[in-house]
């Protein structure tokens, strides 16, 4: 329909996540040279910032 704006709402995981995808590509393509150790540290990179966001998070959670 025209005239309508459509809205992305993301959950704070999908924000997360979504987050975490962006960064490590960044950091991947500007730290490393050649296409597979850039997909290599561009996953491990990735696990970190979720596996650790997500431990943060259940560490957090009885001081809610």
């Amino acid at each position: 329909m025209p005239g309508k704006v459509r809205k992305m709402i993301l959950s704070h995981f999908e924000a997360l996540v979504l987050f975490s995808f962006l960064v490590s590509v960044v950091f991947a393509v500007l730290s490393k040279r050649t296409l597979r150790e850039q997909v290599i540290y561009g996953v491990k990179v990735f696990i970190a910032f979720v596996g650790i966001a997500v431990l943060l998070g259940w560490i957090m959670l009885p001081f809610a």
